[in-house]
């Protein structure tokens, strides 16, 4: 702050220094008669100019001083005001020619903003209300566009939070807000959650005030926004691709929360009409729910109407209720295993998903160590010929289940490094055999044969 005051001292002087020499030229006085009559007409509108500079330049000076005694001074940046800013924002305009440029003046406009503090939020909170926005986004074509926009509508599950440059003008603000701090930016930035409809923005502001005030800040006016938009959408007028992902961000909020109240809601919402999984609905079972969905998964697994893909995600979501005293869940991973309704994939990633432990990770070392010892004795009830490749795989990652049970760790272990090699050629034998047994049109839910040790 010393630094500061010292160079708006400094300004003062070169404003004051600047008058002097505007008011002291040297020139003639008006009245004098070697004066023509029109160098007379020309003297005095240079110096009408020159009171007219020099009012504008004192009113720049008693800005500055007011600014040094008052810490709410709005006069920064030239003379930029708030809704001066606000208003230059809101005509900004990205194209792939004035993009640095542009680009540089919306970061001293915004930092412009931000030195004002508490001054500036009335008028940042007059702007949110008013939902409105720029994106700061360089136009793409029709054809770009409408793919960016279905690529975020259907393959996002989990779209970023963190930017180096504020994607639009509300983000921004909301950067502003969350650095000002104080109650009056704090009470903005709750506004926003009880009043946009738009999910990304949910989830962004949460995320400040929980970076801000804590993990636990404005839960619950968070997640009645999120349960609200999640069952009652807003359609968004030309919005963005954050728009386009706004049911993905609202289950990220859920997520940030660590909200289990949505999951028998959620249940109803796994298959989407197309028959597809909503992988937002996933990504949160298999963060949250810790097996409480198991009965959408296993109906949606034994539907017979998911891809592949979709299949070997439902999987491994499953597999988290394994070992927890749920006789569903390991009755589905005993099916997955010995069903030829399963593909091998989907098996392999059955297998490995029950060696996972980041599902464990709210439970002590002898609870995890609890659930592992169920899970290698339903293993070990497994009956696979000797010829299935799915024997070697339940062999290998039971292995690897005891050396976590004991507390082994698998990088310096011989033992690992051979069951690794061994899985690893047996997913390379599996994938060739499956190249040469079908086109790709289907998929092979036969059990894979193998001759001799793929180990040896």
């Amino acid at each position: 702050m010393k630094v500061f005051q010292r160079e708006k001292k400094f300004e003062i002087w070169a404003l004051a220094a600047a008058i002097i020499l505007m008011v002291g030229c040297g020139r003639a006085p008006i009245g004098d008669p070697s004066v023509d009559t029109d160098q007379f007409e020309t003297l005095r509108k240079e110096a009408a100019s020159l009171k007219s500079k020099l009012a504008s330049t004192q009113s720049h000076i008693d800005n500055l001083r007011l600014e040094l005694n008052n810490g709410d001074a709005q006069d920064v940046s030239g003379g930029l005001s708030a809704p001066d800013i606000l208003d230059e924002l809101m005509e900004i305009k990205l194209t792939s020619g004035n993009r640095g440029r542009i680009q540089r003046r919306i970061n001293f406009l915004f930092e412009s903003l931000s030195q004002q503090g508490e001054v500036a939020v009335p008028h940042i909170r007059e702007f949110l209300n008013r939902m409105e926005d720029v994106d700061f986004s360089v136009p793409k074509s029709p054809k770009d566009e409408s793919n960016e926009l279905e690529y975020w509508r259907t393959r996002m599950v989990h779209g970023p939070l963190d930017f180096e440059q504020p994607p639009s003008l509300r983000i921004g603000l909301i950067d502003i807000l969350a650095e000002v701090g104080g109650e009056k930016a704090e009470k903005a930035l709750a506004e926003v959650l009880s009043t946009t409809g738009r999910g990304f923005e949910i989830a962004y502001t949460a995320k400040k005030l929980q970076k801000w005030i804590g993990k636990d800040a404005y839960r619950d006016e968070a997640l009645g926004a999120a349960h609200e938009l999640l069952g009652e959408p807003i359609d968004v007028a030309n919005g963005n691709k954050f728009d386009a992902a706004s049911r993905q961000y609202l289950f990220m909020v859920l997520e940030m929360y660590k909200d289990k109240t949505f999951v028998q809601t959620a249940q109803g919402q796994l298959i989407k009409e197309n028959g597809k999984i909503d992988r937002s609905v996933l990504s949160y079972f298999e963060n949250i729910s810790e097996g409480g969905a198991i009965d959408a998964v296993v109906q949606a697994m034994q539907s017979g109407q998911l891809r592949e893909s979709d299949m070997r995600e439902m999987a491994r979501v499953a597999v988290q209720a394994v070992g927890k005293n749920d006789a569903q869940a390991d009755s589905l991973f005993q099916d997955i295993m010995t069903s030829d309704q399963y593909s091998l994939d989907v098996k392999l990633e059955t297998i490995r998903s029950m060696d996972n432990a980041e599902d464990l990770t709210n439970m002590d070392k002898n609870e995890q160590a609890t659930v592992l010892q169920s899970r290698l004795a339903l293993m070990n009830t497994i009956q696979l010929g000797d010829d299935d490749i799915m024997s070697w795989a339940n062999e290998i990652y039971s292995g690897r289940i005891e050396s976590k049970i004991q507390g082994r760790g698998f990088d310096d272990e011989k033992a690992y490094e051979s069951m690794h090699d061994s899985f690893r050629k047996i997913n390379e034998q599996v994938r060739r055999e499956s190249r040469g047994a079908n086109s790709g049109a289907e998929v092979n839910n036969q059990p894979t044969i193998i001759r001799g040790n793929p180990g040896d």
